[in-house]
């Protein structure tokens, strides 16, 4: 498996898009000013997409461990391989619909619901494990790393706890609530727990062995969605400023390069076996590959997604899965075909 290595001489300074006034733009400019509260862009009606493409309700999550796939509708959990959707045989699990965030850890699906973290093992997904929470707000995030540290927060609250062995052993303040909290692993130490805030397009790293808040940035002009991956990478789509960003996160969060997408992005993913980033634009149903083989995220091609395709995960296997918030279905592309040249 090959592990993409971004030069420090490629890194962007982060200091602009922190400036004290985000509305203003970088020296002024208003293409770079941060707007925040990025939502979807609408879709139209799918046209031919590529793949297999399987009957579902409408989908608000996916996540994936090797190569079994987890589905989050807005009662029910499905976990289960490609073929196991294809034939109809996944697990299906209620969840109350008030239940947040889906994520993934090499071990787990977790789900924050409320007092407790559902924790569901790919190959016995019928019998979570759930982990109690006392937290002043409602969790609706939650990310689990290698080690077993659990966190997790809400929207609504500036703490993140940290649960060890099923106890609370700490919490870590932060400036606002978090739409999304992610682990990333990380080959050279811990894994990097990272956290975004879509109000003011934050994107943040947790100093969590020191349990303090760590590296803060603006991640562009409103960021969309982030996903981690192996080798510390972190891509984010950039809604509002219509790009793809590249950070890694093996210590502080570090921003590398920004990459524009043919449409509005939101659903992201990566791919460590191919070192790509899968971003999804739902303003014209693509799903596009970039390589940052040279430092700035380059596409190399696109392919034709279901309608309303929000989210995107990689499975073990190489097969990519998308899916629709609309309920266009589940889209499997286990020989992706893409250009071979840069566009």
């Amino acid at each position: 498996m090959r592990r993409v290595l971004l030069s420090s001489a490629l890194l962007t300074s982060a200091c602009a898009l922190a400036a004290c006034n985000p509305t203003v733009g970088v020296g002024g400019d208003p293409n770079s000013a941060v707007y925040g509260k990025a939502e979807p862009a609408s879709s139209p009606a799918a046209t031919k997409p590529v793949g297999n493409v399987v009957p579902s309700d409408a989908v608000s999550d996916l996540a994936a461990v090797g190569d079994v796939l987890a589905v989050r509708t807005e009662g029910s959990l499905a976990v289960g391989t490609a073929d196991d959707f294809t034939e109809e045989k996944a697990t299906t699990v209620s969840v109350d619909a008030k239940c947040g965030d889906l994520t993934a850890s090499d071990q787990h699906f977790l789900l924050a619901c409320g007092d407790k973290v559902l924790l569901f093992d790919p190959q016995k997904p019928d019998s979570p494990q759930e982990l109690a929470v006392d937290e002043e707000t409602p969790v609706t995030v939650a990310a689990e790393a290698s080690s077993g540290e659990v966190f997790v927060g809400s929207r609504e609250s500036t703490t993140i706890g940290v649960y060890v062995d099923g106890e609370r052993s700490s919490d870590i303040t932060v400036e606002a609530g978090s739409d999304q909290l992610i682990s990333v692993p990380n080959p050279d130490g811990a894994d990097g727990i990272v956290r975004i805030f879509r109000e003011d397009s934050t994107i943040q790293s947790l100093d969590w062995e020191k349990d303090r808040a760590g590296g803060r940035l603006r991640s562009g002009q409103g960021v969309g969605q982030i996903a981690g991956g192996e080798g510390a990478v972190v891509v984010a789509s950039d809604t509002v400023g219509k790009r793809v960003a590249i950070y890694t996160a093996s210590d502080v969060i570090r921003l590398h390069q920004y990459g524009n997408t043919d449409g509005t992005p939101w659903g992201v993913a990566w791919d460590a076996e191919r070192s790509l980033a899968w971003v999804t634009t739902t303003d014209n149903n693509l799903l596009h590959a970039f390589t940052v083989a040279a430092g700035v995220p380059e596409s190399v091609g696109s392919m034709a997604t279901v309608a309303d395709a929000q989210n995107v995960a990689v499975l073990g296997d190489g097969t990519l899965v998308t899916a629709s918030a609309s309920g266009d279905g589940l889209q499997f592309i286990s020989d992706p075909q893409l250009d071979e040249t840069p566009r």
